[in-house]
């Protein structure tokens, strides 16, 4: 179990410091395909959720951002942010 946690808590902060590394690089469509993977293995993560809805309004991507939330609210279990 304890092996797990390290592996699960290890994934997170890989897809954290990727997007990371890719929005300073300028890499907004790799940023947005990393997003979208991060939350195809973890959907009930808020923090993605809304990590990435932030990446599109801060891009004036104001319909995206709201889509995002929209997505994020219909999930059947979401964690605490």
């Amino acid at each position: 179990m304890y092996l797990f946690l390290v592996i699960f808590f290890f994934r997170k902060q890989i897809f954290k410091n990727y997007i990371e590394i890719e929005l300073q690089l300028g890499n907004i469509d790799r940023c947005r395909k990393l997003y979208e993977l991060y939350l195809e293995w973890s959907p009930e993560n808020c923090y993605a959720w809304s990590k990435y809805a932030e990446l599109e309004r801060s891009l004036a991507e104001t319909e995206r951002s709201r889509v995002i939330f929209e997505l994020a609210i219909s999930q059947p279990a979401l964690d605490m942010p």
